[in-house]
């Protein structure tokens, strides 16, 4: 992994934190997309300890045109030759489908969605150039539907779809393409899932939580750091053959 650049969105926390420092460890040069500045700049320290990686960040609103439009600009201007992009932005809401708002349909497609989309059509020519790989860190609701969970199982799938259809595009121009989809995962976001369906069910946090272990058979949760051990395996090159491939990482079940 010597002298790769590595563009990582969702990159301040959870899953998109660990993938960062698990290339750091090869003193790659990464830069890391999320919207809060703050948060980045923390995460980016945190992510440097210990290694002679160099960090970029930019802090934007990928749920919108003309946010990914500013990362595109600034990436073009700083990180131009980048060769690997992860794909770790995404907060889909989870609740009942009659009652959940269909705004959280809307913002659900376009952090994790759309953006991939818009990031994907203004950076493609310099992962060509570069012949290099795409990994979208997705989620195991794309093909397990919930009524629950109904955008993230939506917006998973779309995801897939796309990351699929892509990789025969990715063929023709040497663009590796894979999807991950993590299980239930310790990280921010599963806290307010297991918060939600507490609430929802008017139990406790650590009761909801029993039971959501309890439902999968499992002894534990996934970690953010397995998922990063999957996503720099598949960026390695020689294993470039495991493309268009989607890779569920749930324990089994």
């Amino acid at each position: 992994m010597k002298n790769r650049k590595i563009v990582i969105t969702g990159a301040s926390k959870g899953i998109g934190k660990a993938i960062a420092k698990k290339f750091a460890q090869d003193d790659c040069e990464i830069y890391l997309v999320s919207s809060n500045k703050k948060t980045l700049q923390k995460a980016s320290k945190e992510i440097n300890e210990g290694n002679n990686s160099k960090i970029y960040y930019f802090a934007s609103n990928l749920k919108t045109e003309q946010g990914c439009k500013d990362v595109i600009l600034d990436i073009n201007n700083n990180f131009s030759d980048l060769d690997t992009i992860i794909f770790s932005a995404g907060d889909t809401k989870s609740g009942d489908f009659l009652s959940q708002p269909i705004n959280d349909f809307f913002d659900g497609f376009d952090l994790k969605f759309y953006s991939v989309v818009r990031l994907l059509k203004g950076l493609w020519e310099k992962l060509k150039q570069n012949k290099g790989w795409i990994v979208a860190i997705n989620g195991q609701m794309a093909n397990t539907p919930n009524p629950y969970f109904t955008v993230g199982g939506a917006v998973n799938s779309a995801l897939e779809n796309l990351c699929k259809a892509l990789s025969k595009k990715g063929i023709e121009d040497n663009v590796n393409i894979n999807v991950i989809h993590p299980g239930m995962t310790s990280t921010d976001r599963l806290i307010s899932i297991i918060q939600a369906n507490a609430e929802r069910e008017n139990i406790s946090f650590d009761q909801a939580k029993e039971n959501a272990l309890k439902l999968t058979g499992l002894d534990r949760f996934s970690t953010p750091e397995e998922v990063a051990e999957l996503t720099y395996f598949l960026c390695k090159e020689n294993v470039r053959h495991i493309n268009g491939t989607s890779i569920t990482l749930d324990g089994g079940i």
